[in-house]
């Protein structure tokens, strides 16, 4: 089954700020920005800014289990929310996807947006202009998700999380065989020294 993602969630584009976003430590709600995201796509909660937006706030605020979508830049990538967040609202360049049907989950929703046949639309929709490209919402609305079963949504999710932890641990493995190996040549070379 297919649907549309206008048709499974609303969808808000996330708070504009006038200028640049500027921190306030005493400010009465959190942002989310694109820095708060790691390589590996989790929210760093501690990095998050303090803000005093002027205004109603409550639709760019940002709950557990919705997904943000980044529509600027050569990455247009989504995240679902995982934990719980108080008072805290998403920058403009984010759309802010509320799951509105139980036939998705949104860690399926984020990890089907990331996937090839729709990182394709979304670079032949994104327009290119002196800027940054940016996706339009009315065009990304418009996108297709592939919908099986929530079983099996949740068994491709279950694999798709193997996979992340295999990436990381052959990675934390090349790095530790890089220092491994450096050290080795290291000590090589000072026994070279010595005897020289």
């Amino acid at each position: 089954m297919k649907k549309k993602v206008k048709d499974i969630t609303d969808i808000q584009i996330g708070y504009q700020f006038r200028g640049k976003v500027e921190a306030d430590p005493n400010g009465t709600y959190k942002v989310v920005q694109i820095r708060d995201f790691e390589e590996s796509l989790n929210l760093n909660l501690e990095s998050l800014s303090k803000v005093a937006p002027k205004g109603d706030m409550t639709r760019y605020i940002v709950k557990k289990d919705d997904v943000l979508f980044l529509s600027r830049g050569q990455r247009n990538y989504a995240i679902p929310i995982r934990t719980s967040l108080e008072s805290t609202i998403a920058a403009s360049y984010f759309f802010i996807l509320r799951i509105k049907t139980a036939v998705v989950l949104p860690e399926y929703l984020a990890w089907y947006v990331n996937q090839a046949p729709a990182q394709e639309y979304l670079r032949n929709i994104a327009r290119r202009g002196t800027h940054m490209p940016l996706v339009p919402l009315s065009a990304f609305s418009d996108l297709e998700v592939e919908l099986p079963d929530l079983d099996t949504q949740k068994t491709i999710m279950e694999i798709s999380e193997l996979q992340e932890r295999e990436k990381q641990l052959t990675k934390d493995l090349q790095e530790k065989r890089f220092r491994l190996v450096t050290s080795m040549c290291l000590k090589a070379a000072r026994k070279k020294e010595k005897k020289g």
